[in-house]
């Protein structure tokens, strides 16, 4: 029998949120020590964004990983160039007779002081400087590490920490967000906007917007072959569709729902802050055949319930 209340359980942990505001302030003293024979920078080019799934208060499964956007905003780095990079204006994604196209490609900017060796740089710092009961590593475009708190009645809680530093990247529009690199690829984000987006969404629906975003990950969580779930798949998906479908959390309108989605083109739908296509961008592009299988498990479990 499907019961919504018994899908919209928050995998929450007490302290996270001092642990976070702690990390933080340690983060900017290895940034601190990184620059300080860079004369290059200062502490004023530095920012962090935190933009996860915890902000969205839709985490769902276990160890989630706290996402910190480490931003530099600093015009000295970069090296003289004459070309400049196309990027996908907002009034082409307006366009109805534009067909998504994929994004034009962006190459990497000639730095003085590469991405990847601020990283590389971070990361030493991380290790030389951190307690080693910590685990630090480093994956394709990020530092990560695994911090653990004993408290007093003997329990261990793990917190996880993702750390991408990116660059500030202004698109055509002249709306700020976010440029790393994944590998080799560019990535781009506007997490900023994204939140403005999906907090404005939840409160014109009067959370049922959230709330079915959590109640469909706990769905799939049952699913023993999904433990955890790509990061934003499902607030993407649930913020294509228009608002007076979220209309409760009843059976019928979760249905009512997938079937929207079913039923409309999902190349067409855009990312959380709209300057992209979330399914054929370069930048960020989401597996439409993952979401096809995910939609087929939620209906599924909907129907059979």
């Amino acid at each position: 029998m499907f019961v919504a209340n018994e899908l919209l359980k928050l995998e929450n942990k007490v302290d996270n949120l001092e642990i976070t505001n702690n990390f933080l302030t340690h983060l900017y003293q290895i940034v601190k020590m990184f620059i300080s024979d860079k004369t290059m920078f200062s502490m004023d080019n530095f920012d962090a964004y935190i933009f996860d799934e915890y902000v969205l208060e839709t985490n769902c499964h276990k160890d989630i990983f706290n996402c910190i956007y480490l931003t530099i905003d600093q015009p000295l780095n970069y090296r003289p160039s004459k070309k400049v990079s196309k990027t996908i204006t907002k009034s082409n994604l307006n366009n109805k007779k534009d067909k998504p196209t994929k994004t034009p490609k962006i190459k990497p900017p000639d730095l003085y002081f590469p991405l990847s060796e601020i990283k590389q740089g971070l990361y030493e710092l991380f290790l030389k400087h951190f307690d080693p009961n910590n685990i630090v590593w480093m994956d394709k475009y990020a530092i990560c590490m695994r911090t653990s708190v004993l408290y007093d009645e003997g329990a261990v809680e793990n917190y996880y920490f993702r750390i991408i530093p990116c660059l500030t990247k202004y698109n055509a529009e002249n709306i700020k967000g976010l440029m790393y690199y994944n590998n080799n690829d560019v990535e781009i984000e506007y997490p900023d906007l994204a939140l403005q987006n999906y907090l404005k969404k939840n409160k014109q629906t009067k959370d049922i917007f959230r709330k079915t975003i959590v109640i469909f990950k706990n769905i799939l969580l049952k699913e023993k072959t999904i433990d955890r779930l790509p990061s934003e798949i499902i607030e993407t998906l649930l913020y294509n569709v228009p608002n007076k479908l979220f209309v409760s959390t009843n059976k019928q309108d979760l249905i009512n729902i997938i079937n929207f989605i079913r039923n409309n083109p999902i190349n067409l739908f855009k990312t959380i802050d709209e300057q992209d296509y979330a399914f054929t961008s370069i930048y960020r592009s989401m597996s439409l055949y993952y979401c096809k299988h995910i939609l087929k498990l939620i209906e599924k479990y909907l129907i059979n319930s």
